[in-house]
């Protein structure tokens, strides 16, 4: 998924602990930007391997050549650790464990679950200042769900 759908799922469920007083809207800004955060592994996987420091050459390797740049904290070795963190972030700082915990457990659930159950396919090519988005319909059509989502809860 692209930056947008995390950051605007995220920010949705955060949303949601916001209503019920958990934190502050604040917060759930955070929360969102944790989510897209996570995704800043790909650039450095990208840069170790290709000695490329480049964002437009990892953006575009990743998007159009599918450069499997994940790190650890994408399979289940970085699921275990970050989860162990995210327990002692419980008993240290009950503030930072919400914003990591949210942000990461969020962005997983849109990398890894299967929610296309409609099977909504094609896909649209945009191309801006050399930068390739393959944005699936199905994609498009979420974020756009989670924008109406994340008004109406804001109102």
């Amino acid at each position: 998924m692209y930056p947008q759908s995390h950051f605007l799922f995220s920010f949705l469920i955060a949303g949601i602990f916001v209503k019920f007083g958990v934190f502050d809207w604040k917060i759930a800004l955070l929360i969102g930007l944790i989510a897209v955060f996570i995704d800043l592994d790909h650039f450095l996987n990208f840069a170790i391997r290709r000695k490329d420091y480049d964002l437009k050459d990892a953006w575009n390797s990743c998007v159009v050549r599918h450069f499997i740049g994940r790190t650890f904290i994408h399979h289940w070795i970085g699921f275990i650790i970050i989860t162990v963190i995210i327990a002692g972030l419980y008993y240290w700082n009950m503030t930072w464990f919400w914003i990591i915990s949210l942000g990461y457990y969020s962005h997983m659930i849109l990398d890894y679950a299967k929610i296309n159950i409609l099977k909504i396919r094609g896909v649209e090519v945009i191309r801006e200042e050399g930068f390739v988005m393959r944005l699936s319909k199905f994609e498009a059509m979420l974020d756009i769900f989670l924008v109406i989502g994340v008004v109406l809860l804001y109102l």
